[in-house]
């Protein structure tokens, strides 16, 4: 009786959802516990004797190290120590990757400098194939042939004396023209670097400037004191480069007409370090304007870099010809290049379409530009900054370059992306021939402590301790000349982005 009664109690405790005694399945739940306490007790003793087998047999002799030469180390790359380790921060790895092309360029520029030098004391010869064309004499030789030597304060640069025959072989050699007007073309543009070459010299007036005394550059209101001399030469040099492309205009560009199409010639340059942003600015004019040229003055590509580049469509391959310049113009960090492909190629064309290196075509809206640039026939594309271009001007290109100091101070830097330029009298007056000649003067462009890092205060106009090189020399000479307000000078355009790194650029060849 006392058994069915309890068996009845429980069916009907289960039944109604009512608490069971559930005291008789505690010694099951232990056993449970303990058996799960003994598993991890196995597994961390299993964790520490593995840990102490690798500390055990981890290399504490020279003995046990593996020997990696450097060469191992600079065609591999190097083992991570972290299999896990967080991808890097985009904007880190974008500051690194700019200091490793200024340190590229720093030491291409030692390179090009070093074998400038050399040119002083040796021959300079040019290789046709097994031929070898004597092309400067050394004081040496003059002496062996009972010459007189003439004392020269600069080395001749190799295309000097170049006859006909040997720029063919250089220009066929390098850019492989596609017909007798483009081999015309790049030996014209040789001509005209080589003409205002003959304008510089490696010494220039570095010691009058030394000289002259030092203001308070900080002060806008204090005015710079200039050397009634260095204004004169370098007035001299801006006439001389006006007339070298004067002449070349009347005898080149009008006669083979490029300047007949609405579009000005799309023009830019490429170095090593921004071959993949060229490839990318390539594709965007093929999709956009499939029918236009770009015309791509090379830095300095190797033989490779320039026939991948050449194979493009659209793409016209064009020289600067470095070792005609002295070797400051070599260092390509200071961006004495850029008004100098710039003057040559307006002298080529009449009319460019500048595009600076980084930007891309993204919209149909370039026939307003050029419409917009007629008058006064120059348009900047761009954007004004937060900070004053008095912010980011080395005070000692005021020695060359006048302008309102005070007015500088107030207006906004213009931040360029690309230029429309119209070869007029007033264009040339006015900007191009000051530029060009800020350019060939080694401490106007780059004077000596010129750096691109800035430190702006809260205001963003006093001087930053920075400088924007040619930019600089740019807002200068376009405020002076239209005023401090840009809007009639500058347009913020859709026209060109910049470009995305993680982009893929896929441009079509035509020519291999």
């Amino acid at each position: 009786m006392i058994r069915r009664k309890a068996k009845e109690y429980s069916g009907s405790s289960l039944e109604l959802g009512g608490a069971a005694d559930l005291t008789k399945h505690v010694p099951m739940k232990k056993l449970k516990s303990m058996k799960a306490v003994k598993y991890i007790i196995l597994i961390m003793l299993g964790f520490i004797l593995h840990a102490g087998y690798r500390f055990l047999t981890k290399p504490n002799s020279q003995g046990d190290i593996i020997d990696i030469s450097p060469d191992d180390i600079v065609n591999s790359e190097a083992p991570s120590n972290n299999d896990w380790e967080d991808e890097k921060n985009p904007f880190i790895e974008e500051l690194e990757q700019e200091s490793k092309v200024r340190e590229k360029l720093g030491d291409h520029a030692k390179q090009v400098f070093d074998s400038h030098r050399t040119k002083n004391t040796v021959s300079v010869k040019i290789e046709k194939d097994s031929d070898k064309h004597n092309i400067v004499k050394t004081d040496e030789h003059m002496k062996k042939q009972n010459k007189p030597t003439e004392k020269v304060g600069k080395q001749p640069p190799d295309s000097y004396h170049l006859n006909k025959q040997i720029k063919d072989n250089i220009v066929d050699k390098k850019f492989n023209p596609r017909n007798d007007n483009e081999r015309k073309d790049l030996k014209k543009e040789m001509e005209i670097e080589n003409q205002i070459a003959k304008l510089m010299d490696d010494n220039q007036d570095s010691q009058k400037l030394d000289q002259m005394p030092v203001e308070d550059y900080k002060d806008p209101e204090k005015p710079i004191q200039k050397d009634p001399e260095v204004q004169q030469e370098f007035h001299q040099k801006a006439e001389q480069i006006a007339q070298v492309v004067n002449s070349n205009i009347q005898s080149f560009v009008l006669s083979e007409g490029h300047h007949t199409h609405d579009i000005p010639a799309l023009v830019t340059a490429v170095s090593q370090q921004t071959l993949s942003q060229i490839e990318h600015l390539v594709t965007s004019i093929q999709y956009f304007y499939p029918k236009e040229d770009i015309y791509v003055f090379d830095l300095d590509l190797n033989d490779d870099q320039r026939l991948k580049l050449s194979s493009f469509c659209n793409v016209r391959m064009r020289g600067f010809w470095l070792n005609l310049f002295p070797s400051f113009i070599h260092d390509l960090s200071n961006f004495y290049w850029r008004p100098l492909i710039i003057q040559t190629a307006l002298a080529e064309f009449g009319h460019i379409t500048w595009i600076n290196p980084g930007f891309k075509v993204s919209s149909m809206a370039f026939n307003d530009l050029v419409h917009k640039s007629e008058e006064p026939g120059i348009l900047v594309i761009g954007q004004n900054a937060d900070y004053s271009t008095f912010a980011v001007t080395h005070p000692k290109m005021y020695k060359y370059l006048t302008v309102d100091r005070r007015e500088l101070f107030k207006s906004p830097h213009i931040e360029m992306r690309a230029m429309i330029i119209h070869n007029t009298d007033e264009v040339m007056n006015n900007f191009m021939k000051l530029l060009t000649a800020c350019a060939v003067e080694e401490q106007c462009l780059s004077p000596p402590g010129a750096a691109s890092k800035c430190r702006f205060d809260v205001t963003g106009r006093e001087y930053a301790d920075c400088h924007r090189y040619d930019e600089s020399a740019v807002n200068i000479i376009l405020k002076n000349w239209l005023g401090h307000k840009s809007a009639t000078y500058m347009v913020k355009s859709n026209f060109l982005q910049p470009i995305n790194k993680y982009d893929r650029a896929n441009p079509k060849i035509c020519r291999t």
